[in-house]
């Protein structure tokens, strides 16, 4: 489908649905097509690492897709879920209660290093606002001077999150932020030294500083390809999804 007929889909889609219909339907297409095509082989990789019967974090879980697989990985495993976004939250909500997703827990917020209360944008391009390209906005986003829908979202600390906060059963973390992961990881540090999760996460912009402060923590950093994991050099990183595992982890 050429850029412009997707446009034009999009755009008829959001005119008749409404644009959190509109994403709810974009998330079980996306789930389906994903389920029968495997075209996210590195998230569907960690999903197989993750262990049974712990608890799994979905840090920027956006309208669901994450989610449903992450719920899917393992018997026993509950997944909570963070999400600061009220459009992406309705889809996310939606997608919770439509495949009976019992053993997630939906967080209305974000996390970071602080809380409080934070600018954020959906930037609008084409005529379409991009639900998955959200970022703070704090006068250093890409998208502070295009145009997009802002708002406030609340951020809470994750090492402040209750249901968590003496848990030992964090295993794994997918962590996709768009360019706030640092402050993330930061708000998670007590929780990272007690659980040793494994560490699923999209590195861009900040990534010197992710993989600087990762390392500090005693992790790894692979790459994925072809059907396994692969040492990364931090000089050679570029923007995308890699694993971060514990140094004394067979896995490493």
């Amino acid at each position: 489908m050429t850029s412009a007929l997707k446009r034009l889909t999009q755009n008829a889609l959001i005119k008749a649905l409404g644009f959190r219909a509109y994403l709810f339907y974009v998330c079980l297409a996306r789930i389906r097509t994903i389920a029968l095509l495997k075209y996210e082989g590195d998230f569907l990789f960690f999903t197989k690492m993750v262990p049974r019967d712990c608890v799994i974090l979905d840090i920027g879980a956006n309208i669901g897709v994450t989610t449903f697989f992450l719920a899917r990985a393992q018997p026993g495993c509950v997944v909570h879920s963070f999400e600061p976004v009220p459009d992406n939250l309705y889809s996310l909500e939606k997608t919770v209660a439509h495949f009976k997703l019992n053993t997630v827990v939906v967080h209305r917020c974000g996390l970071g290093e602080q809380p409080g209360k934070i600018p954020m944008i959906m930037p609008v391009m084409g005529g379409i606002p991009r639900h998955a390209l959200c970022q703070v906005d704090d006068g250093h986003s890409k998208y502070h001077d295009h145009e997009g829908i802002r708002f406030e979202v609340e951020i809470r600390r994750l090492d402040e999150i209750a249901d968590l906060k003496k848990s030992m059963n964090v295993k794994a973390i997918k962590i996709d932020v768009e360019n706030f992961e640092h402050a993330v990881l930061t708000g998670g540090l007590e929780l990272i030294r007690r659980c040793r999760p494994i560490i699923f996460c999209e590195l861009s912009d900040d990534k010197a500083r992710v993989m600087d402060l990762l390392e500090t923590l005693g992790y790894s950093m692979m790459g994925y390809s072809h059907g396994s994991l692969h040492p990364v050099e931090k000089a050679r990183a570029v923007g995308g999804n890699y694993f971060f595992l514990p140094k004394e982890s067979s896995h490493a």
